[in-house]
């Protein structure tokens, strides 16, 4: 008899809540204008899907040129595609920011509706160039070298991503809140590089020589446990730090990016 009642009072709270909820809702929509939307007439009209969400393993990422001169700070995403300046090789300078330069859509500095992010992990990426035309001009460097004499040569490839890498720190803010903090740079390697160890020289003072060496940071990637979420129109930043400015041993320009690891995630459409 006591399973019985028990069982009768479940059955009434599951049919008198749905009622209750219904004329509550009726109650609503009768003190509301004949023209305005019910919940499901909204949903079905948004364009999109709120009770389905695609998750894509995708990351962000924002190159910007680092100019010879050195800074104390370098903030990225702060634009998107469309805005900034790009960083690109020569005979594209002072251009836009393309997709080559980011993938962050928007006027930047935060993710644009309906688009979230979940943040894995962090990798900073620095290119060495080889012309400083202007403090937004970067052009690759040339995988080989030629000098009239022997003699000893500042290589980009190694001095320069040395000197960008040792010496900085690296902050990810979210709402202007530090998220994440390490240092130095290269302990956030990237997870794909071009490779090269080659050196080729002669010993004569009237021979021309040829000499190359990149330098890049190695080791494991640097992964967030937990993840850090950016929510929608969620201000956010990756901010690289220097203690004072770093010049670039070589007198050129070199490019350096951020790429945040994770999984875009967005309303269904």
């Amino acid at each position: 008899m006591k399973r019985f009642r028990i069982l009768l009072a479940a059955i009434a709270a599951f049919l008198v809540k749905p009622l209750a909820r219904y004329a509550e809702r009726m109650f609503v929509l009768s003190v509301l204008p004949a023209e305005y939307p019910d919940i499901a007439q909204f949903a079905t009209h948004l364009g999109m899907d709120p009770r389905s969400l695609e998750l894509i393993e995708m990351p962000l990422y924002h190159y910007q040129v680092y100019p010879t001169a050195g800074l104390t700070q370098l903030k990225f995403f702060g634009q998107g595609i469309g805005g900034g300046t790009t960083s690109a090789s020569p005979g594209n300078a002072g251009n836009a920011l393309a997709l080559s330069d980011t993938n962050l859509q928007g006027p930047g500095g935060q993710l644009p509706s309906p688009q979230m992010f979940y943040v894995t992990g962090i990798q900073v990426v620095v290119d060495p160039g080889s012309s400083a035309a202007t403090t937004t001009t970067f052009a690759i460097q040339n995988p080989t070298g030629f000098n009239a004499v022997a003699a000893a040569t500042v290589q980009a490839g190694e001095a320069d991503v040395n000197a960008i890498l040792t010496g900085g720190a690296l902050q990810l803010n979210i709402s202007n809140k530090p998220y994440y903090q390490d240092a130095p740079l290269y302990m956030m390697p990237p997870s794909a590089y071009i490779h090269l160890e080659a050196a080729i020289a002669s010993n004569s003072a009237t021979t021309a020589e040829v000499l190359k060496a990149k330098a890049q940071a190695r080791g494991v990637l640097r992964k967030l446990n937990p993840g850090i979420g950016i929510a929608t129109s969620q201000n956010f930043d990756v901010t690289l730090f220097w203690p004072v400015a770093v010049a670039t041993p070589s007198g050129f320009n070199a490019r350096v990016g951020v790429r945040l690891d994770g999984f875009q995630i967005r309303a269904s459409q």
